[in-house]
């Protein structure tokens, strides 16, 4: 007996999602109200993010002699999967036309991490860790 072409390649997906039901239930389980904030939690969270953007914000245009508006037209894109401070130099760099110091370098990458520390931290609290 022949298989149709293509037959082959649906009997792998349909054993595989034959094969992944059984642990649906329990993923199902854990991403349930324990992973999900409450509206005042996620308020919290938001107005935190923004206060610690802001402040590195205000950190690099102190750090490049800028306006905060300039950086904030330089910071890269947050859903990118990038380091935000090596962008960020880069785009500067451009914008402003001169390379920024090793200095200056070391300084926006130092605020990047605290950044990085401070969101993360306010992520834990915001989850009640």
């Amino acid at each position: 007996m022949r298989s149709k072409p293509g037959s082959s390649w649906l009997a792998c997906v349909a054993a595989g999602i034959l094969l992944a039901l059984p642990l649906a239930p329990s993923a199902m389980a854990q991403s349930g109200p324990s992973s999900a904030m409450d509206p005042a939690r996620t308020a919290s969270l938001s107005a935190a993010s923004r206060r610690i953007e802001d402040h590195f914000v205000a950190e690099v245009a102190r750090i490049t002699g800028t306006t905060p508006a300039r950086v904030r037209r330089a910071m890269p894109d947050e859903r990118r999967i990038t380091s935000t401070a090596s962008r960020l130099i880069s785009a500067l760099e451009v914008d402003l036309g001169a390379p920024l110091t090793p200095e200056q370098q070391a300084e926006i990458l130092d605020a990047d991490q605290a950044r990085k520390v401070s969101l993360m931290k306010a992520r834990e609290a915001a989850r009640g860790r």
